[in-house]
């Protein structure tokens, strides 16, 4: 079985990657761990900088968390993307083929919610897959 995290680096992301370890390691699953730094929308100077700063940034925050899944004695393929997540994560999907997709939901106000699609809600359309999704009120 693969077992594909989707993994921001949050409190909740964290939360998300020891439940999913708790109700499947009994299958011994591969895990993919996905991060995605996402680019800003120009190619300026400043931006490049800021978009290689971010990148070292999630590199350490998925390397820290690929060595906390691998503790637990399950394989572990860490991949970090560079892109619009949206996009990056239905390209990590249709490369990888997991069996199911975790992803976490953010707490969001109705308004938020109306004018932002969300990641969960773009996969529940569009992906392939079995999706589990964590909310902060169920982690």
């Amino acid at each position: 079985m693969k077992v594909m995290i989707c993994y921001d680096g949050s409190e909740l992301g964290d939360k998300a990657i020891e439940k999913t370890i708790e109700l499947f390691k009994a299958v011994n699953p591969d895990i993919i761990l996905l991060t995605v730094a996402e680019e800003p929308q120009d190619a300026s100077l400043e931006n490049e900088e800021i978009t290689e700063e971010v990148e070292h940034q999630a590199h350490d925050v998925l390397r820290k968390a690929a060595e906390n899944v691998s503790k637990h004695g399950l394989e572990v393929d860490a991949i970090l993307a560079v892109g619009r997540p949206k996009k990056m994560v239905m390209d990590a999907i249709n490369k990888k083929n997991p069996d199911i997709v975790v992803v976490t939901r953010q707490k969001k106000s109705a308004l938020t919610r109306h004018f932002i699609a969300s990641m969960s809600g773009h996969l529940v359309r569009d992906a392939a897959c079995h999706l589990l999704i964590f909310g902060p009120e169920n982690l």
